[in-house]
């Protein structure tokens, strides 16, 4: 097995096709110094049409002769014949141009020639027969290209296919450079994740936060001690449904206290005045209506719901516990008013949101490492495959093993 560099490869490549279809590209290359001659000569004859008709045609003829020499110079030099670098492609453009040149030299002859014709016979006929030469050999490497030259065209469009693995050569290279500065940025954020935790950790360690933590704790767990005691809300609902659709009446019921009870019970009673009137009335008036049977309740529920009103006149402690609840907004007041003017409260909130932050950046860090790693995976396959279809069909040309290698920048 022959083993060849990427970068080698296709001058290799072409060394073992021009070996290999020497004949063939001999041949082309005869036509197209034929052809090559032939447009030199025309050239040259456009100047014999100049000097010829110095003297012998009117100025106006003479203006028109020299615009055809000049406009048929310029397509002949237009034309792209090739010296080294020949191909089915390059050859193909070639009988393209001169197809092109005989449309253009038929254009440019039918405007100007009749101006100049008598006088020019013979630079005419000597430019048809030349023009008739340049077709002839341009048909000869028409048909030469269709018979001879299909197998060795073959062989030079596997060259078109190397591209494809460059292309895919430079983006492995590029995703592999994303992905070590994606992984490398990862890092750096993760490592800035756990010093932003860890300094939270640190803030939240201070007393004044262990106080307030306790606290807070502590009041919801009284919060939840209140509202266990408020077993009487489906009744209230009830009642309230029956006041505002006007099905019930009861003097002197305060129907706006009732619906903020319905909202935050415990705020509402922390809300209210001392003794909480407004409280025990709505009880006092729930329990008359419950024992009138007037909200057709189930006789186990009713019975139950009146049993916890009794329990709250009964156990007094209701009024208590809203004051506790008040001393403690107080003291959480308090620990919340010394944690700002220590400045924590600032810090703990700067660094949660740089948290938050950084939390959204390392989940589309994430994302882009897992898409860039994707589109190296199915690069580097897409490479695998491209060689070796390239190698097998190289190797069915030139009848020798060989291997592309490609070597990375990284």
């Amino acid at each position: 097995m022959t083993e060849i560099l990427l970068e080698e490869f296709e001058d290799f490549y072409k060394d073992k096709l021009d070996s290999q279809f020497y004949k063939v590209k001999k041949a082309v290359k005869k036509q197209i110094s034929e052809i090559r001659e032939n447009l030199l000569e025309i050239k040259v004859c456009t100047d014999h049409f100049i000097e010829a008709g110095e003297g012998k045609i009117e100025e106006k003829a003479l203006k028109s002769l020299h615009f055809f020499s000049d406009r048929i110079k310029k397509e002949i030099d237009d034309i792209e014949v090739p010296e080294d670098e020949i191909t089915y492609d390059v050859m193909h453009d070639l009988l393209n141009s001169i197809k092109k040149l005989f449309t253009n030299i038929n254009d440019i002859a039918k405007k100007s020639v009749p101006k100049f014709q008598k006088e020019l016979q013979g630079e005419i006929k000597e430019l048809s027969y030349i023009t008739r030469k340049l077709g002839n050999n341009q048909k000869e490497m028409d048909e030469f290209l269709r018979k001879k030259y299909t197998e060795l065209k073959d062989a030079e469009y596997l060259l078109k296919r190397l591209p494809k693995i460059f292309n895919l050569k430079e983006n492995i290279e590029h995703a592999k450079a994303d992905l070590e500065n994606f992984e490398k940025e990862l890092e750096e954020r993760k490592k800035e994740q756990e010093d932003l935790t860890q300094a939270l950790t640190s803030i939240e360690k201070n007393e004044l936060f262990k106080e307030l933590d306790k606290r807070e704790n502590d009041l919801a767990q009284l919060r939840m001690k209140i509202n266990n005691q408020f077993g009487f809300k489906k009744a209230l609902k009830k009642l309230k449904f029956e006041l505002e659709k006007d099905l019930m009446h009861i003097p002197n019921i305060n129907i706006y206290f009732l619906k903020d009870f319905l909202k935050n019970p415990i705020n509402a009673l922390v809300k209210e005045s001392r003794d909480l009137p407004k409280f025990l009335a709505l009880l006092i008036q729930l329990r008359h209506v419950l024992e009138e049977n007037k909200l057709n309740l189930k006789t186990d529920v009713r019975d139950k719901t009146v049993n916890q009103i009794n329990a709250i006149f009964d156990e007094k402690s209701i009024q208590e516990d809203i004051d506790e609840i008040k001393e403690y907004h107080r003291i959480i007041d308090e620990i919340k008013k010394n944690i700002e003017q220590e400045g924590l409260a600032v810090q703990r909130e700067d660094i949660k949101n740089k948290i938050a932050t950084n939390t959204v950046k390392l989940e589309h860090l994430d994302h882009d490492l897992d898409r860039k790693n994707k589109d190296y995976l199915r690069y580097l396959s897409s490479l695998k495959t491209e060689r070796e279809e390239i190698q097998n069909s190289i190797t069915k040309v030139i009848n020798q093993e060989i291997k592309i290698n490609i070597t990375f920048s990284f």
